[in-house]
């Protein structure tokens, strides 16, 4: 009974095995990954068809589609007039979209192959707008954010682009935008620096906040975070026993702001106070700081700090 029935067992087998085989045949090939999938109706398009649909794909917010549409231009018409149009808004179709990699990408590709382009300087701009986006992508160049709980390396890339906008390009009309968000930037790259100094003071790292002081003082003159970095500096000073450098900073705060600051631990005797800051042995940064001010006056109504500020500021942007 057994060798009759055995057949018929191998019969099934083989249709059960014929029939995956047939299965696995009606199945969809994958997709090619690294082969470009242009749509059959954008196939059918020429050139300038396919940029009206993505312009106007772009001005409708349809960053997606217009990437697709840019895309496909530049596959099916590399060498037409319409490429290079379509990397350029390719990179702010990306930036919109909240692909800054791809931006980015786009955007350097776009400087090496058209460094003559007439629009060189958007994309200059566009550089220093993706990194600033990234730098805010959580508030954290908002005036209430806490600088020190952030990365500031997106803001140093911003400001560096933006940098880079100005001195190739002084007089584009993109060029105040990004002076006054270079003037942000600075600022919010200062009270990150000044985090670090109290975090030293707080350590007790006195050496450490003094260096870090000083560089400030250097880096980040006319920011908002001058006054507080002087106090810190003194408070540095007089920790380590150098009484005559916390009182020339003393001296500088109350040359410069009109305010003395508060001694922290050791006060400065009479004879100390009636000397004059500029007799006083200082280091490099605050020295040349009174040197500026023996050598240049303050205009008319403005303060000290302000005029040094300034001219800082011309020379950075």
């Amino acid at each position: 009974m057994i060798v009759t029935r055995l057949p018929a067992l191998l019969l099934v087998a083989a249709s059960l095995v014929l029939g995956a085989c047939a299965s696995d045949d009606d199945k969809l090939a994958p997709s090619n990954p690294f082969r470009d999938e242009v749509p059959k109706r954008l196939q059918r398009l020429q050139a300038d068809e396919v940029y009206r649909l993505a312009r106007r794909s772009l001005d409708a917010a349809d960053y997606d589609g217009a990437i697709g549409q840019y895309r496909a231009i530049l596959l099916r018409f590399p060498f037409s007039e319409y490429a290079t149009q379509a990397q350029l808004e390719l990179i702010y179709a990306n930036y919109k979209s909240y692909s800054p990699d791809s931006a980015l990408a786009d955007a350097d590709r776009f400087l090496r192959e058209h460094p003559r382009h007439p629009q060189i300087e958007y994309v200059y701009y566009l550089r220093g707008l993706i990194h600033y986006s990234r730098a805010n992508a959580r508030g954290d160049l908002l005036p209430w954010s806490d600088s020190h709980t952030y990365d500031p390396t997106y803001a140093r890339r911003a400001f560096d682009a933006f940098a880079q906008l100005i001195q190739r390009y002084p007089d584009s009309k993109y060029a105040p935008d990004a002076r006054q968000r270079m003037i942000l930037l600075r600022d919010r790259l200062a009270q990150h620096d000044l985090e670090i100094v109290r975090y030293y003071l707080k350590r007790k790292a006195y050496v450490g906040a003094s260096r870090r002081a000083e560089e400030m003082l250097e880096r980040y003159q006319g920011t908002s975070v001058i006054p507080e970095t002087l106090t810190l500096l003194e408070t540095a000073y007089r920790k380590l026993e150098l009484t005559e450098l916390a009182d020339a900073t003393a001296a500088l705060a109350t040359a410069n702001y009109g305010e003395s600051i508060p001694a922290s631990d050791t006060p400065a005797t009479d004879e100390q106070s009636e000397e004059s800051p500029k007799r006083l042995r200082l280091p490099p940064i605050i020295d040349r700081w009174f040197k500026k001010d023996d050598d240049e006056e303050p205009a008319s109504g403005e303060e000290p700090a302000k005029t040094r500020g300034g001219a800082r500021q011309s020379t950075d942007t």
